[in-house]
């Protein structure tokens, strides 16, 4: 399976992919069109998404700091996941911001759903994030 990990523009087929991978943690409100579309064109974060056979399987959230950046929205479709997808999307967004000169990644646990929080702990772990204090952390 060969995936596309990139910064998307908007598209009708975007903002439909966009509304199933984030329908179990936005709200209604949080998945119009509009909202979906200041998400995309957000000035202080960057939205990688991963394709697949035209599809959007997969999203992440990065907002960069001197050499620290930090994850958030992390998620790939229910139906696509422990296929790797997240893996590659991880490692791609890891590899461009070391190109980039960030040192350290992080992401807080507290973003995610209860139900979701051990398997995410687990992942990021396999992932070599360390884990302290609801903060996971990676030296690129």
């Amino acid at each position: 399976m060969r995936l596309s990990v990139f910064l998307p523009e908007q598209s009708t087929q975007l903002l439909t992919d966009l509304q199933k991978l984030y329908q179990d943690y936005f709200t209604p409100e949080q998945l119009t069109n509009e909202a979906l579309q200041a998400l995309i064109e957000d000035q202080q974060a960057q939205l990688f998404v991963t394709l697949f056979n035209d599809r959007h399987l997969g999203a992440v959230r990065v907002t960069t700091t001197d050499q620290e950046a930090t994850l958030s929205l992390l998620c790939v479709r229910a139906i696509t996941r422990r296929r790797g997808v997240a893996k590659n999307l991880l490692d791609q967004v890891e590899k461009l911001l070391k190109e980039e000169g960030t040192e350290v990644v992080k992401m807080y646990l507290d973003e995610f759903p209860e139900q979701e929080k051990q398997g995410v702990t687990l992942f990021m772990q396999a992932s070599g994030y360390s884990f302290a204090k609801g903060v996971f952390r990676k030296v690129l």
